[in-house]
């Protein structure tokens, strides 16, 4: 009998390209013998696939974070939601959820708060939600008093929310909260790609089934939270209530978890951190497919050409990239510079192209989307990633399959990847980044050293960095944790 695996993503596979979409694909595809399901957390309910699924895919449920007038649980008959909602009274909601829920307010807002009690307190509601209306239940004065009460009680008077700021956390949790309203799969092993909320299925059916649970972290999610609240346009303390709320959920995941995959030093560093246990820790690395990705050096343009693939996006660093390219052009006024990737945040395109205008780059930049990666490193003489914070970027990797010279900024593991055979700059550090570039494309030394780091860096990545060994060690984790969750479920 196959192995049954659910899939939990959230802002990736299937509905949005990215290294971890590559992954899930990749893990999914070279597994045919497994049986997938999809848990896929997504900002609407109109979002359209961008995989086409594989066939060993048996069921894919995506569930809208944002994007419906009512969360939760939409019954295919109306009458069984109408009878849902005729159930669910001020009486009902007091006796059935008041406790519970205060007990999930409580873990929220208070930090460092102990992930068991969160755990049974939202078991408890997904008990409570199979019978009777989320939404309902959700809106109802009865819960928005246990809500303030929380905060009055767990939270010290100058961090407490006035009214408007316990209105926008309020909403947040009852989008959060939604997701102990749908059902999962009964599956033999929960993989979550993640540690936040798109986890939840897995400490839940943990808890409810005894299903094995393994948790792979790419990027880490509470570092990379912690960088986008800074930029949101609410208050303080409706930032520190999101960032708790994640927290607290990051916590009880990796507690429950049966093993917690980690891609290097760095992201081991801030998963012990965040409350995995150092036990649990397993490193797996990402792996490429050496067949596509492989040295092709008869496409070498003569024009010196540095080539990113990235998506346009604050977290990638383009605008450091091109203030670095400026710099470059005065050495080089022939070099070409690649970007090429999808616009994942348009106001920021708008910036770089103010960087392009201010410095004249027009000429030597091109933008640009590719379905072909593997010849863009192949035509490109250096490759670069100037990220503000990475896992294990995937174009790296690609990058050294490819012989194609890597300069990268010294962000999650990418010192680990490399390990001496490229360049690392800090982040944001345009005239860092420009020095390297240089260091790579000027002077009479410079084709030797390229070629010294491109040959160091393929033989790495062709030992360590493969996707068949990437796709066998998970393997080996699956088979491993079968056997543990056909054991609880049948005690």
């Amino acid at each position: 009998m196959a192995t049954s695996v659910l899939i939990t993503t959230e802002g990736t596979y299937p509905y949005f390209k990215g290294g971890v979409s590559i992954w899930c694909d990749q893990l999914i595809r070279g597994l045919p013998e497994v049986e997938f399901h999809i848990f896929a957390v997504v900002p609407s309910p109109k979002q359209p696939l961008s995989f086409a699924l594989p066939v060993n895919v048996k069921s894919c449920r995506p569930f809208p974070l944002w994007g419906t007038e009512i969360p939760g649980r939409q019954e295919a008959v109306f009458s069984r939601t109408y009878a849902r909602r005729l159930r669910t009274t001020s009486g009902i909601i007091e006796r059935e959820f008041g406790r519970a829920f205060a007990v999930v307010v409580r873990s929220l807002v208070s930090l460092h708060s102990d992930p068991e009690p969160l755990a049974r307190a939202l078991l408890a509601l997904q008990d409570y939600f199979e019978e009777f209306d989320y939404a309902r239940t959700m809106t109802s004065p009865e819960a928005w008093s246990i809500f303030l009460d929380g905060c009055s009680r767990h939270l010290d008077p100058g961090e407490r929310p006035n009214l408007e700021e316990a209105t926008i956390c309020m909403r947040w949790l009852l989008r959060y909260l939604s997701v102990l309203a749908l059902p999962y799969p009964r599956v033999e092993i929960v993989h979550a790609s993640m540690a936040g909320l798109a986890a939840v299925p897995g400490t839940l059916s943990k808890l409810r089934n005894g299903t094995a649970f393994l948790l792979s972290e790419h990027g880490i999610y509470l570092r990379e939270l912690y960088l986008h609240l800074k930029d949101m346009p609410f208050s303080f303390r409706c930032r520190r209530f999101l960032h708790g709320l994640n927290a607290a959920l990051v916590r009880m995941n990796y507690h429950y978890a049966d093993a917690v995959t980690s891609l290097g030093n760095f992201n081991t560093r801030w998963q012990e951190r965040s409350g995995a246990n150092p036990r649990k820790l397993l490193f797996v690395p990402n792996g490429v497919d050496a067949e596509t990705f492989q040295p092709r050096k008869e496409a070498l343009p003569s024009r010196l050409t540095v080539v990113t693939l990235a998506r346009v996006h604050p977290l990638k660093g383009i605008d450091t990239l091109l203030e670095a390219a400026a710099i470059v052009r005065r050495v080089l006024p022939s070099v070409r510079f690649r970007v090429l990737g999808d616009i994942a945040d348009p106001e920021y395109y708008r910036q770089c192209l103010d960087v392009i205008a201010r410095h004249d780059l027009g000429p030597v930049v091109e933008w640009g989307e590719t379905s072909n990666p593997a010849e863009a490193y192949n035509a490109a003489h250096v490759f670069v990633l100037p990220s503000i914070s990475e896992g294990m970027p995937y174009a790296i990797l690609e990058a050294m399959l490819s012989a194609c010279p890597v300069v990268a900024t010294d962000v999650g593991n990418v010192a680990d990847v490399l390990a001496g055979t490229g360049l690392l700059v800090r982040p944001k550090d345009h005239e860092g980044l420009a020095s390297a570039l240089l260091h790579l494309l000027h002077g009479p030394q410079s084709h030797v050293f390229r070629t010294q780091l491109a040959d160091r860096a393929l033989r790495r990545a062709r030992s360590m960095y493969t996707v068949e060994k990437c796709i066998g060690r998970f393997h080996q984790l699956y088979e491993v944790l079968t056997p543990c969750a056909a054991t609880y479920q049948s005690a």
